[in-house]
C-alpha cells in the first residue's frame, strides 16, 4: 500500500498560488461573456452581459420557475460569477448558460412547450388556414 506524503506550504507558497489564480481568473473575466444586471418585469427576466449583449426570456417558459408570483419573481439576483440565476426564496438556481443553449426545463417540459407554440390559434393563423383550405390545402411537396 502506497502512502502519500503531505507537503507543508509557507505562507509566501499560499500567497504566490493565490495571485497566480486571482490573475487566471483577470485574464478569463476580460474575455468570457458575463451577465451583470438581471431586470425583471412583467414576467419576462431581462439579462444584460458585459459585452454589451442582452438576453430575455419569460419565466413562464422556463420549468423551475413557471409557477412563481410575480413578487417572487422580482427578487431574482446574479450568482456573484455573474453565470447564475438566484432566488433565495423559493431556494431556485438557474445556470445562464442553460438558458442561452434554449434548455428551459425537462424534456417533457419542452415537449409541452413546443406543442403549444405549433397549436397557436391567432386570428391571423386561422384566416390563413381557410385560404389554404379553399385552395386545396397544404401545397405537396416537391423532392427534386
Amino acid at each position: 500500500m502506497e502512502h502519500k506524503i503531505m507537503v507543508q506550504l509557507t505562507d509566501q507558497q499560499i500567497e504566490a498560488q493565490i495571485n497566480a489564480a486571482i490573475d487566471r481568473q483577470s485574464k478569463i473575466d476580460a474575455v468570457e461573456p458575463r451577465a451583470n444586471k438581471v431586470i425583471c418585469e412583467a414576467g419576462r427576466i431581462t439579462l444584460n452581459f458585459n459585452n454589451g449583449a442582452t438576453f430575455s426570456f419569460l419565466a413562464k417558459s422556463v420549468e423551475a420557475i413557471a409557477s412563481l408570483t410575480p413578487e417572487i419573481l422580482a427578487t431574482v439576483t446574479l450568482t456573484p460569477s455573474g453565470k447564475g440565476l438566484r432566488w433565495d426564496e423559493p431556494d431556485i438556481d438557474l445556470s445562464i448558460q442553460g438558458l442561452l443553449l434554449g434548455i428551459f426545463g425537462s424534456i417533457v417540459w419542452m415537449r409541452e412547450i413546443a406543442a403549444k407554440g405549433g397549436s397557436s390559434t391567432s386570428k391571423k393563423k386561422q384566416a390563413a388556414s381557410r385560404a389554404n383550405g379553399k385552395k386545396g390545402g397544404r401545397p405537396k411537396k416537391v423532392y427534386n
